[in-house]
């Protein structure tokens, strides 16, 4: 038995005795899609990262910048509140387990989003007739 039929053997037993739930494998596959639909914009720098401790007026904000987003993250009572630079696209998107929070991309390519929660987040940013832009996923 060579190594793909071995890998094919073990993949049906792991299907007939403990499958996914099929709900879990609905999201995987939209999370897939989605994914290929975009192109990655790459992370350069994240406060998170750069940031000394302890510094006065830093420790609740967070910036990121991307090749083509920035994003300067604030905690509010009702979860953070998005100011956003983007150098393309015309609506920024929110992502996160259970929901999404669209703003529009002003001409000079400001936006704004309240009430993102915090944890697992991404950003994509739509282009008319181009391809969208996304961030990956990051613990915000």
């Amino acid at each position: 038995m060579n190594h793909p039929d071995l890998l094919d053997s073990l993949a049906d037993l792991l299907d007939r005795l403990d499958p996914p739930p099929p709900h879990l494998v609905a999201r995987a596959q939209a999370a897939l899609a989605e994914r290929r639909a975009a192109q990655l914009s790459r992370l350069l720098t994240d406060s998170a990262h750069t940031t000394p401790t302890g510094m006065r007026g830093t420790d609740h904000v967070r910036t990121l910048r991307f090749t083509d987003l920035d994003l300067h993250l604030e905690p509010t009572a009702t979860g953070l509140h998005v100011t956003g630079r983007a150098r393309t696209g015309t609506h920024a998107v929110a992502h996160w387990p259970g929901g999404t929070r669209t703003g529009h991309i002003d001409p000079a390519g400001w936006f704004h989003l309240e009430d993102v929660p915090p944890g697992p987040v991404r950003f994509v940013l739509h282009r008319d007739g181009h391809p969208d832009l996304a961030t990956r996923w990051f613990v915000a």
